[in-house]
C-alpha cells in the first residue's frame, strides 16, 4: 500500500509555490545544521495556506515512510508514570479519556511531548468504561449512556435462539461481548491509543499526520487482518480512504509486540483527500443521533464533531439537511436528496458496506462514519470509518445489511437475529428495541440505519449499479485476496504469526465470491 507522499492527488500549497526559492534556502540552512549538530529528531518547516482552524508549522520527515507496508516499522512510547496513572485514575472514576504527554520514536527518529489517550468506546469496556456486562463498579452500562438499574438483572428465559452462536462461546449477554479484545492497564503496549503531534507542540506533524491510533482486535474473528484488508478495499473503491500498517511497539521499555496502525481522518488528512479549504470534515460521534432536533447547531454537538474549519461554525450544513430530512416522505426524499447529497458516492458507500460485511458502519452500533460537505458542489458524502467488524458473512446477500458481529442482518436495519426477542415488559435503557437499536447502540445509531436502508429501497438502481460495478472491481478481479496477502506480509514482517487468520479470512473471500457471483448472475438473468 502507497503511503500518503504517494498520492496523486496531494495538493501543494500556494504559498509555498509563490515562496519555493526563500523556503528552499531555510530548508538549505536547517539541513546544513543538522549535519553539523547532528540530531535524532529530522524537522522541516512546513507551511499552510488555510486561514481556518489548524495550520501545519513543523513537519517532521523520519527517514521511512510510516505507511509503508512493504517494510518492518518500529515504534516506541515514553512517559511519565505518574501522569499515566493519573490518567488511569481518571478513566475508571469516570470514563474520561485525558490527554498526557509522551516522546514517541518511529523508525529512529523521535518526536518529543506529543498526545497521547486512550481511544475507543466499546472497545473499552474490559477496562471499565463503554459497555460493561457484569464487572464494573455501578452496574451495567450501555452505549448511549443508558445504565442497568442496580441489581437489575436479565430475566430468566432470555435465551439465544437455536443455532445461534456468540462470539466468545459465552451465553446470554456476556457471550455477546465475550470475543472482545481484552485489555489492561497493567500492559500498555497493547492498549488502543490515540497519537496527536500537535496536541502540546501547536502545528507539528509527522509525515503530514497530525494524528495516528494504535487499534486493537475486536475479538471476533480475524479483526486485525480484515480491517487491514478492507482498508485496501476502500482504497480499490474510489472511495475516500486512509492508510494503514504494521509496526513492533513497546511503552517505557517494554517487551514489544505487533501493533496496526491506522492513519486518523483529520484536518491534515482532509487538506490532503480534498485539498485545504475544500469542505467540511464531520466525524459522528458514538451513541450520536441522525435526526432534526431544532434550528440550534449546538443541539448537534453530542451528534456530531466538526473536524476541519474550526471557528467557522459550519455545523449548519447537517442542520439544514436533517430540517429537509425530518418528515420527508418517500416521493420528495427520492425527488429531492440529489440536492442535498452525493447520490452517487452515498450508492457507492452503501453497496460496499454490504459487499465488505460491515457490521458497524453508519447503520452499526458505533455510529463509525464521516460526513464530508462539499464547498463547490453543496453536497454532503459519507465516508468509511473503522472496519475491524467486516468480511465475517459469506453469505449477506445484496439486499441485506450486516449487523454488529455478523448477528441478524436481512431487513437492512441491523440487529440481531430473527427469533431473538426481548422479554415482555423488559425495556432497554433509552427505550431502544432489541431489532433496531438496542438501549440506543446495538442496532445501529437512530436514524442512520433508516436513513442507509431507505436509501437502498427508494434508490435500488444506483444501488445495484454500484454494487455490481464494486463486486467486479473487488472480488472478481482478485483483488480482495490480494489485498488479504498485503495485510499478511505486513504483519509478518513486524512478527506477527496470522497464518490461521490469513486461512479463515481467505476461505471467506472466496466463499463469499462464489455467492455473490451466483447471486448476481440470477440477479441478471432475472432468476
Amino acid at each position: 500500500m502507497r503511503g500518503k507522499g504517494g498520492r496523486l492527488h496531494h495538493r501543494l500549497p500556494v504559498s509555498l509555490r509563490h515562496y519555493w526559492r526563500l523556503i528552499a534556502g531555510s530548508v538549505g540552512v536547517v539541513l546544513a545544521l543538522a549535519l553539523v549538530i547532528g540530531t535524532v529528531r529530522v524537522s522541516a518547516l512546513a507551511y499552510s495556506d488555510s486561514n481556518e482552524g489548524f495550520a501545519v508549522n513543523w513537519d517532521i520527515e523520519g527517514t521511512v515512510d510510516l505507511f509503508d507496508t512493504a517494510v518492518a516499522h518500529e515504534i516506541s512510547l515514553e512517559y511519565d508514570q505518574d501522569d499515566y496513572d493519573d490518567m488511569v485514575s481518571t478513566f475508571q472514576d469516570s470514563g474520561e479519556k485525558e490527554w498526557i504527554k509522551a516522546d514517541i520514536t518511529i523508525d529512529g527518529t523521535t518526536i518529543t511531548d506529543v498526545g497521547i489517550r486512550l481511544k475507543g468506546n466499546s472497545t473499552l469496556s474490559s477496562l471499565g468504561g463503554g459497555i460493561d456486562f457484569g464487572g464494573a463498579e455501578g452496574g451495567m452500562e450501555f452505549p448511549g449512556g443508558g445504565e442497568m438499574p442496580e441489581g437489575m438483572e436479565f430475566p430468566e428465559g432470555m435465551e439465544r435462539p437455536e443455532g445461534m452462536e456468540f462470539p466468545g462461546g459465552g451465553e446470554g449477554m456476556e457471550g455477546m461481548m465475550g470475543g472482545m479484545a481484552s485489555l489492561s492497564f497493567d500492559e500498555p503496549e497493547g492498549l488502543p491509543w490515540l497519537v496527536d503531534f500537535s496536541k502540546f507542540v501547536d502545528g507539528q506533524v509527522y509525515q503530514g499526520n497530525q494524528q495516528i491510533s494504535f487499534r486493537v482486535d475486536s475479538g471476533m474473528g480475524s479483526s486485525s487482518l480484515a480491517e487491514a484488508t478492507a482498508i485496501g478495499l476502500v482504497g480499490e473503491s474510489g472511495e475516500a480512504s486512509y492508510d494503514y500498517t504494521y509496526s513492533t511497539m513497546s511503552v517505557n521499555g517494554s517487551e514489544a509486540i505487533t501493533r496496526r496502525v491506522v492513519d486518523v481522518m483529520d484536518t491534515t488528512w482532509a487538506a490532503e483527500e480534498y485539498g485545504a479549504e475544500a469542505g467540511v470534515l464531520y466525524k459522528a460521534r458514538a451513541g450520536g443521533d441522525l435526526s432534526y432536533q431544532g434550528t440550534d447547531p449546538e443541539e448537534y454537538e453530542d451528534d456530531f464533531k466538526q473536524v476541519n474549519m474550526e471557528g467557522s461554525d459550519e455545523l449548519q450544513y447537517i442542520v439544514d439537511f436533517l430540517q429537509w430530512l425530518d418528515g420527508t416522505d418517500d416521493e420528495t426524499f427520492a425527488a429531492e436528496l440529489g440536492e442535498w447529497m452525493d447520490v452517487e458516492s452515498f450508492a457507492n458507500y452503501a453497496a460496499l458496506q454490504n459487499l465488505l460485511t460491515n457490521g458497524d458502519d453508519m447503520a452499526g452500533a458505533g455510529s463509525n462514519y464521516y460526513l464530508w460537505y462539499d464547498y463547490d458542489t453543496g453536497l454532503l458524502s459519507v465516508i468509511t470509518w473503522d472496519l475491524d467488524l467486516t468480511l465475517s458473512d459469506a453469505t449477506l446477500a445484496p439486499g441485506e445489511t450486516a449487523s454488529l458481529g455478523g448477528f441478524g442482518g436481512g431487513g437492512g436495519a441491523g440487529g440481531f437475529a430473527e427469533g431473538m426477542e426481548m422479554p415482555e415488559g423488559m425495556e432497554f435503557p433509552g427505550g431502544g428495541e432489541m431489532a433496531g437499536g438496542m438501549g440506543g447502540g446495538f442496532g445501529g445509531s437512530s436514524g442512520a440505519s433508516e436513513f442507509k436502508t431507505r436509501f437502498i429501497e427508494l434508490f435500488q438502481d444506483e444501488y445495484m449499479s454500484a454494487y455490481s460495478d464494486l463486486y467486479q472491481r473487488l472480488y472478481a478481479s482478485g483483488a480482495a485476496l490480494e489485498a488479504l496477502d498485503t495485510a499478511q506480509r505486513a504483519a509478518g514482517l513486524n512478527g506477527a504469526d496470522v497464518s490461521a487468520d490469513a486461512e479463515s479470512l481467505r476461505a471467506v473471500i472466496q466463499e463469499r465470491t462464489e455467492f455473490l457471483d451466483t447471486e448476481l448472475g440470477a440477479s441478471a438473468t432475472g432468476e
